[in-house]
């Protein structure tokens, strides 16, 4: 009886040690500029901008925080896009944002599997796939302008742990 006690109490005293289960994030980086946009040499232009993303691999939840400056005019189109540095790639998820914000701005949000644009013929036929896209550093963050529809602004998003 005492031995059993004693086992009872070793797991109890592990279970306790255990503590709540918590969610896994991956924590990523993107620095954004014009000189990044493809084809080289990219765009002339006074905007940059930083962002950080964080992909919860429980949730499977993509989540950003994007601050833009100097954006010379109306902001058209907020997207990730797939694709390695230098490599025109096409939309997979699309970020909100204020029609025609300019300027110093921030742009907040969160995507999950139902937000996803599939693009088989670049490999991302699923959320899954995009996942891996996103840790394998092959999803970059593109702000597009009225004065380049292409992208003003884009940065590969680089893990940062």
């Amino acid at each position: 009886m005492r031995r059993v006690l004693t086992t009872i109490a070793a797991a109890v005293v592990v279970l306790a040690m255990a503590g709540p289960a918590r969610a896994q994030t991956v924590n990523f980086t993107a620095n954004l500029s014009g000189n990044q946009e493809a084809p080289a040499p990219g765009v002339t232009t006074g905007a940059f901008g930083t962002a950080t993303v964080t992909w919860n691999t429980v949730t499977q939840t993509l989540t950003w925080i994007i601050d833009v400056w100097n954006m010379p005019s109306g902001t058209n189109n907020a997207h990730f896009h797939v694709g390695g540095p230098g490599v025109a790639g096409p939309t997979v998820v699309n970020i909100a944002f204020p029609e025609n914000i300019s300027n110093d701005f921030r742009l907040t949000g969160s995507a999950t599997a139902s937000d996803l644009l599939p693009r088989a013929a670049n490999g991302i036929r699923s959320w899954e796939d995009f996942g891996q896209s996103l840790v394998g550093e092959q999803i970059y963050i593109n702000i597009h302008s009225v004065a380049n529809p292409g992208g003003e602004v884009r940065g590969q998003v680089i893990r940062t742990q």
